[in-house]
């Protein structure tokens, strides 16, 4: 079975998250704040199973002429789905939205199952109306994933179970305030540490953003159990972060680790953030905000690169380069700004924001071929 699985962004939605890879092998992880954002990663979701489900059906017709109708080969384009979302109530419209896409995939023949777990009251009107939305106010959203998960599914490591039980517990003392409850001041220093673990940006870095997040909360259970473990962990955690990331805590500044990680894997992503400005080679970042340090280390490390632009969400735009191009003359063209030859900023005029790196690339490269032409 394949789990496609959307969460909150705070730490009860990465606990859901956390939890849930307890239980499944083959888990791909979506994450959204409220707003539009919802949306987006649910048509990310869907769009995908449905031409997973295409491609396969292509596939069997190539080798057989039709796809097989009464065949074991079925199995192959069979595949069951799970669209697990946590710690996010849906409005009533996005509600009507997925249950009528979701029965649309089923129709065509797609094997899918929908699972809501939630615990915000707002979400009432659609427990009220659809079975597969499951609201509960009187826990946190990682308790009812956990208590959920562990009455349908085996765990696939048990030595771990007391572990994930005293975690859940946790995030529920904190999540819903139980000021008496289980670790609730340990609950909070874990709040704290995900809220502000922002090192790696989740648009450009999606999986090993959340890896990061994983680990800060896999740390957790050296402590949890320590007399004043809040304590402990609350003056551990700036190490932690700085292992968490490759670095060395006793010789590395936290800016350093952080910079050097950010380069390694914006090097990895050349083939997808790569623009060109005349004769000119650059890369294109989005909302990594500050990108002084890392722009001019991501050049002294990528000298085939000739400048840098990071585009925040709401289209304001930071240009920096290494003494290869002007990106004064750059802003003014491009981006009605300005500021030196080896750093400027600008704002893109009508800006369409965007969950999407995708998106974003395609605002500039219009920029840039439309400059070109003209």
């Amino acid at each position: 079975m394949q789990i496609f699985h959307l969460s909150h962004t705070d730490l009860d939605g990465y606990g859901c998250q956390f939890i849930a890879k307890e239980f499944f092998s083959h888990i791909k992880f979506y994450n959204a704040n409220y707003g539009k954002e919802v949306l987006v990663r649910l048509n990310s979701i869907l769009d995908y199973i449905m031409h997973s489900t295409q491609s396969a059906q292509n596939l069997l017709a190539s080798k057989f002429g039709k796809t097989p109708k009464n065949s074991s080969v079925k199995q192959e384009i069979n595949e069951k789905y799970l669209l697990l979302i946590t710690d996010l109530n849906l409005t009533l419209n996005e509600a009507h939205y997925l249950n009528e896409r979701v029965s649309e995939l089923k129709i065509a023949g797609n094997n899918i199952e929908l699972l809501l777990l939630d615990h915000h009251i707002s979400g009432q009107e659609c427990a009220d109306k659809y079975e597969w939305y499951h609201l509960d106010s009187l826990k946190s959203a990682s308790k009812i994933t956990f208590q959920t998960l562990i009455q349908h599914y085996d765990m696939l490591d048990c030595t771990r179970k007391e572990w994930i039980t005293n975690l859940s517990e946790m995030i529920n003392s904190v999540d819903i305030w139980l000021e008496d409850g289980y670790k609730f001041d340990f609950g909070k220093v874990a709040m704290n540490m995900i809220s502000s673990s922002y090192e790696l940006n989740r648009f450009m870095f999606d999986e090993e953003h959340r890896s990061y997040k994983f680990a800060l909360i896999e740390s957790a259970k050296e402590f949890l159990e320590l007399p004043n473990g809040e304590v402990a962990f609350d003056n551990a955690l700036y190490e932690i972060k700085k292992r968490a990331l490759g670095g060395e805590p006793k010789t590395q500044t936290m800016d350093t680790i952080t910079s050097n990680a950010q380069v390694e894997l914006l090097s990895t992503k050349k083939h997808l953030c790569t623009i060109h400005y005349k004769d000119k080679k650059g890369f294109l970042s989005y909302s990594l905000g500050g990108i002084s340090v890392l722009a001019n280390l991501f050049l002294r490390c990528n000298p085939e690169y000739d400048f840098y632009i990071d585009v925040n969400a709401r289209g304001n735009v930071s240009l920096r380069a290494n003494g290869n191009c002007d990106v004064n003359t750059m802003s003014k063209e491009l981006f009605n700004g300005g500021g030196h030859k080896n750093a400027a900023g600008g704002k893109i005029d009508g800006f369409k924001e965007s969950f999407a790196y995708a998106d974003i690339k395609m605002q500039i490269e219009y920029i840039l071929n439309k400059h070109k032409e003209d």
